[in-house]
């Protein structure tokens, strides 16, 4: 067997940076991070429940259409909101700079919705139970002829149902940390997986 050759790296030089095929590291796994989160997410909340009530009743394409819409929106709304929050180092003075304060809060975000969701998993049925019957209520209280009022409605009725949903603060905190077109793709591949399961 031919002998093993190792060669030092060159003083100052810069480590190797192994990433997703044509360089695609960050973008990739904002993307993988965003699909995976947010599409567990969703199975089973308010607008799940949602959008399975409508589709029960309603033309599937137009609640489809309606909710994934909405979701989109929103998706990218907290991505804004999230890469607003990456920019606060380069407003605030440098003092307060010293630590990365996206990262920081982006951080913050994850625990506080990773401690929500274990702390709601002692209560997970009655909690699917609360969910659903929070979901038959606002489908009861949706009343819409024909398929643009379907979409206009259903796309009312899911925005106001994620504000503020944990998805919404998950993706805060994901767009803080990756870049925002991975993020944006991956949440709205959830978004979109999750919707077509439901309708």
């Amino acid at each position: 067997a031919a002998p093993l050759l190792l060669a030092a790296a060159p003083v100052g030089a810069q480590p190797l940076a192994v990433g997703l095929p044509g360089g695609l590291g960050d973008l990739g796994e904002g993307f993988a991070s965003g699909l995976l989160l947010i599409f567990f997410s969703e199975l089973g909340d308010k607008t799940f429940f949602i959008a399975v009530l409508l589709a029960a009743q309603q033309a599937r394409s137009a609640v489809f259409a309606g909710t994934f819409g909405a979701l989109a929106v929103m998706t990218v709304v907290s991505v804004g909101m999230g890469r607003a929050l990456h920019e606060l180092d380069g407003v605030l003075p440098a003092g307060l700079t010293a630590l990365p304060l996206d990262d920081i809060l982006a951080v913050v975000l994850l625990v506080v919705f990773g401690v929500q969701t274990i702390l709601a998993a002692k209560d997970a049925e009655e909690a699917a139970e609360e969910e659903r019957e929070e979901a038959e209520e606002a489908v009861l209280a949706l009343g819409a002829d024909g398929a643009a009022a379907l979409v206009a409605s259903t796309f009312a009725l899911v925005f106001a149902a994620e504000w503020g949903d944990k998805s919404f603060l998950a993706t805060i905190a994901l767009a803080a940390a990756y870049p925002p077109a991975g993020v944006v793709a991956g949440a709205g591949g959830g978004h979109g997986g999750g919707t077509a399961i439901a309708v």
